[in-house]
């Protein structure tokens, strides 16, 4: 049997496959928490479709996860967070282009990445080579004193500019390894920045957590997962048909049409 769905049906059930009861799995002691800002560019020939989005990173002894706040806040409410005392309703959170997780686990210098495509969690781990030219230049963001370095990721030039104010190795995103927190770090294009907006250090540490569903996605290499990305993309409105729904032709337009517009992702190269 096939269900016809309009594009607002569409984007309702898409926004609850992954919105279901889902138990936490403590994985560290939060010790300081982190606020960034991002402000990227969706569409690589439009620099009008600029968007912002903010993000958290929480760092413990032994690990850091970083997580979109509008995703974290869904997995927190999914999770059994009682939604009057975070004054959240899950039907008024803001979308997400970015349902990912980043864990970085210090002890084996590797990063652990979780996402889901549709309905279905991954797991990818990856070791970056992160070789950072530290360069002379200085300057003051919100009364911190700032160096810059420089470092090529996935297919873009980055400068990043780090403290040794706040003498934590760690960053937004997979970035780490500088010898202070990373404040800010762009692209060469101006397309991804990520900008420190807030911080805190916790004297009592709340549990770090990821929910029990991402961790027992299936572990996969980095390029498998980017290549099931890419077919999701691809052939989006096939892969939604396998689970049965179809669309009406003008769903199915704007469905491509705004798939065709998400065409500039954070890794060019991953």
């Amino acid at each position: 049997m096939s269900y016809k769905i309009t594009f607002f049906t569409f984007l309702f059930f898409f926004a609850l496959v992954n919105f279901s009861a889902q138990e936490k799995v403590n994985i560290d002691d939060v010790e300081s928490r982190y606020v960034y800002l991002l402000k990227y560019q969706i569409d690589s020939l439009d620099k009008s479709s600029s968007n912002e989005e903010y993000f958290i990173l929480e760092r413990g002894k032994e690990k850091s996860q970083f997580m979109g706040v509008t995703s974290y806040n869904r997995d927190s409410l999914a999770g059994g967070a009682n939604r009057f005392a975070f004054g959240l309703d899950p039907k008024s959170l803001p979308k997400t282009n970015f349902t990912f997780r980043v864990i970085k686990n210090f002890e084996k210098n590797n990063i652990s990445y979780y996402d889901y495509i549709i309905k279905d969690n991954f797991i990818y781990e990856e070791k970056p080579d992160f070789n950072w030219k530290i360069t002379d230049e200085t300057k003051e963001i919100e009364n911190l004193k700032c160096q810059a370095a420089l470092v090529t990721y996935a297919g873009r030039d980055y400068k990043a500019w780090f403290t040794n104010e706040i003498p934590v190795s760690d960053g937004p995103y997979k970035f780490y390894g500088l010898p202070g927190l990373i404040v800010e770090i762009e692209d060469s294009k101006k397309q991804y920045t990520f900008e420190l907006v807030s911080y805190k250090t916790f004297s009592e540490k709340p549990k770090m957590w990821i929910s029990r569903k991402r961790v027992k996605g299936k572990t996969v290499k980095k390029s498998e997962f980017y290549k099931a990305f890419k077919n999701f993309h691809e052939n989006f409105v096939s892969e939604i048909a396998k689970g049965g729904f179809s669309f009406d032709s003008g769903t199915e337009r704007q469905i491509k049409d705004r798939i065709k517009k998400k065409n500039n992702p954070i890794e060019l190269a991953p």
